[in-house]
């Protein structure tokens, strides 16, 4: 935290009961097997946990507690709310609201965590940065960003993601961005949105909740970037960026290299840098650009924003190139996945040399849509030259049927993990490239391991 804070300061702002007086501290605690004496303790509830039930392992061991129902018998300070999940925002939007510096807001269907890499690498080349780790982007984890805010802090990046309505607004509420974008919209989680107008109208609640002087960056190239005009509230700058040169940002003379590599020249309101990424596909070249967006919308150089982009070496389990079991070439993209990321990777893989494989682990949050979209995706990758297709789980089953057209020998579907990985490391060489994806319920980078040996 920049500065303490106490549980007055909380209960007289947002209500609930002092017990036992206030406290006084500078870290928040929500782990009852990670507990801090500096911090106050937020007695969490989950779909498959309550951490009241563990109050009396707490006792005496924070300086305070959060939490809706008192600690019988407890000397320590307690502030009682309502709902601690709510409380947590609360303080986390203390927290916020003792810094002053540029505050960048980023959520989309795929690609928001590259895009925040992206501008962490911009940004730290010269700025202290406090930015989203790992996927911490709901409403436990942003809270926790902003937790971790400290004075030699220049610059706040925050990841928000949804699986539903109304969820990116109450980030908003709590991170108070100054300067956002949608990567883009694709069906993802439309389990928990109904539709993807639905994922467009809650993305765009980052939009609508800049207030007057913010700065929205606009996928211009995205379905729903007039959706987005129209809603944008009056005083908010928009910034367009996109593949078309009539965006204030957009790219030209793309070419791959020979690993797949993107190089293309940055082009900002007629300025022009040369960018060599290290990430593997063409989609990369729109993240660079919503990325290059927000940084320009801060007040950061084209040439410090080439520079930044062209230093970035990678980000976990999002194609990542490793050498795989005799000497085949392995793609990880296995963080996540909906139809958008798996035809990215399925394109990515389409330019390879050589034998070409995908690993493809079931889709999910894909509502009714399930079916259809995961015979799309066999469809797709038959049709741009994909030689095998390994499916794991039931959804994907319907991927590889689509993929065999008709001829059930060539359906290479899978129920258990080992299984697949038994059936596909025959069919490795030096001569094969194999990209492996899937949802993160799949469990796909378990397959990466067990094809490089755990050498990744």
């Amino acid at each position: 935290m920049i500065a303490p804070l106490s549980l007055q300061q909380l209960q007289q702002r947002f209500g609930g009961e002092l017990v036992n007086g206030s406290v006084e501290f500078d870290a928040v605690c929500t782990d009852t097997r990670k507990l801090d004496a500096r911090s106050v303790f937020v007695a969490l509830r989950g779909e498959s946990f309550d951490a009241h039930d563990f109050l009396a392992q707490v006792d005496g061991k924070v300086l305070g507690v959060v939490t809706e129902k008192a600690i019988e018998g407890s000397a320590m300070p307690q502030w009682l709310v309502s709902d601690t999940t709510v409380a947590l925002g609360q303080i986390g939007r203390l927290c916020r609201e003792q810094f002053d510096g540029p505050v960048i807001g980023i959520t989309g269907s795929c690609g928001k965590t590259t895009v925040k890499e992206m501008l962490a690498a911009i940004f730290g080349q010269r700025h202290k940065v406090c930015v989203t780790r790992g996927n911490l982007n709901n409403h436990f984890g942003v809270p926790m960003t902003l937790f971790s805010l400290a004075p030699e802090h220049e610059v706040l990046i925050v990841e928000m993601g949804a699986s539903g309505p109304n969820e990116i607004g109450y980030l908003c509420g709590i991170a108070k961005p100054r300067i956002t974008a949608v990567n883009n919209v694709m069906p993802a989680h439309v389990e928990g949105f109904g539709s993807v107008d639905g994922i467009a109208t809650a993305k765009g609640q980052i939009y609508t909740s800049l207030d007057n002087g913010g700065i929205a960056v606009i996928n211009a190239d995205d379905n729903y970037a007039d959706y987005w005009r129209g809603e944008m509230p009056e005083g908010v700058r928009i910034l367009e960026v996109g593949f078309g040169h009539q965006c204030a940002i957009h790219p030209d003379n793309i070419a791959l290299n020979a690993l797949g590599c993107p190089s293309f020249d940055l082009v900002i309101e007629g300025v022009s840098h040369p960018v060599q990424l290290q990430l593997l596909g063409e989609h990369n070249v729109h993240n660079a650009l919503v990325a290059a967006g927000c940084a320009y919308a801060a007040g950061i150089p084209v040439a410090e924003i080439a520079a930044g982009l062209s230093a970035l070496a990678g980000v976990g389990g999002r194609m990542q190139s490793f050498t795989g079991v005799s000497g085949a070439a392995l793609i990880d993209d296995s963080y996540n996945a909906n139809p958008g990321s798996v035809s990215a990777a399925i394109e990515l893989l389409a330019q390879r040399e050589g034998k070409k494989i995908l690993v493809l682990g079931d889709m999910a949050e894909l509502g009714p849509e399930a079916d259809r979209a995961h015979r799309d995706m066999g469809q797709l990758a038959r049709e741009r030259g994909v030689d095998q297709l390994f499916t794991l789980g039931t959804l994907s089953a319907a991927a590889s049927i689509e993929f065999a057209a008709g001829h059930p020998s060539k359906q290479r579907n899978f129920s258990e993990r080992e299984a697949l990985v038994r059936a596909l490391a025959p069919e490795l060489d030096g001569n094969t490239t194999v990209l492996v994806k899937g949802s993160r319920s799949a469990r796909m980078e378990l397959v990466v391991q067990a094809l490089t040996n755990g050498n990744q």
